[in-house]
Formats: C-alpha cells, sequence, structure tokens
C-alpha cells in the first residue's frame, strides 16, 4: 500500500513539474516590451561600398516607433526620409516591423555591452535567415521617452 501511495505522491509531482516548465516556456514566448529599448536612440553604420547610414529613433512603451533616416553617400549626397511601425521582443529576438511597408518583421539578437548602448545583430529580414554579423550595429541612448499608459498587447 505504502507503494501505491509513494508512485501517486511521484505521479502529481512530475505533473505539477511539467505544467510548471510548460507555463514557464509559453512565457518566455509571449511577446514583451522590453523597457530597457524604450527612448531616443541614435546610430550609424557604414555599408562596405562607403553608404554612411545614421539614424535616430524613438521606442515608445506602447510597442510604436519612428525613425529618421540620413543616408549619405561616398559623393556627399544625402537621402532622408521617415519611418515608422512596431516593436516588441519575442523568444528572446528583438522585432522590428515597418507598416504598412513589410509583411514579416526584421528580426535581431540584442545585447547591451555598454552602459547606454545595444547591439543589435540582424538574424532574419524578409522573412529569410541573414548570416551573423551580416548587418551588426549599436545605438546610443540619447533621451528618455515620455511614460505612455499601455492599453492594447502586442
Amino acid at each position: 500500500m505504502n507503494m501505491t501511495v509513494e508512485k501517486i505522491f511521484t505521479m502529481m509531482f512530475l505533473l505539477f513539474f511539467l505544467t510548471g516548465c510548460k507555463t514557464m516556456m509559453a512565457t518566455n514566448q509571449q511577446p514583451y516590451i522590453d523597457v530597457k529599448l524604450i527612448g531616443v536612440w541614435s546610430g550609424e553604420f557604414l555599408e562596405t561600398g562607403g553608404l554612411l547610414k545614421r539614424w535616430t529613433q524613438i521606442r515608445n512603451a506602447d510597442g510604436s516607433y519612428t525613425v529618421d533616416f540620413s543616408f549619405t553617400g561616398p559623393n556627399g549626397e544625402s537621402t532622408y526620409f521617415t519611418e515608422s511601425g512596431r516593436w516588441w521582443v519575442e523568444k528572446g529576438l528583438f522585432h522590428e516591423i515597418s507598416l504598412p511597408d513589410m509583411k514579416f518583421p526584421d528580426k535581431y539578437r540584442y545585447s547591451f555591452k555598454e552602459k547606454d548602448c545595444v547591439w543589435f545583430d540582424l538574424t532574419e529580414s524578409d522573412g529569410f535567415a541573414e548570416e551573423s554579423g551580416s548587418y551588426l550595429f549599436r545605438e546610443c541612448l540619447i533621451a528618455d521617452s515620455p511614460p505612455v499608459i499601455i492599453n492594447n498587447p502586442i
């Protein structure tokens, strides 16, 4: 009789343990806003051909963003444009999608290697995998953005 009670206890323990693991895995996969990424950020990237991309991006707490770009070619000619869309973190990757232009979000690994700066490494663009290091850049925080009340989930 003791063996049956022990088996039942063991089965119940395993059931609770596995249910907890499943809940933790599901939580890690839910989209969320990483508060460390909220604010006004500045970055730049020099392409192999000499095109210098500079930008200032505002990431809001509600998951929206606006970015002002300046592209300067090797001849000194510049182009300016603005983009806006949604951003979030899911499965450990930063996601960003320009609306209504993009069908699939760009996905990046990101890490904070220095105070107030974040490094991004593109892993997927247009729904296709990218080679690690093919588009690696840094953004640094230049101002906090005003707090926003979040009403709608991502």
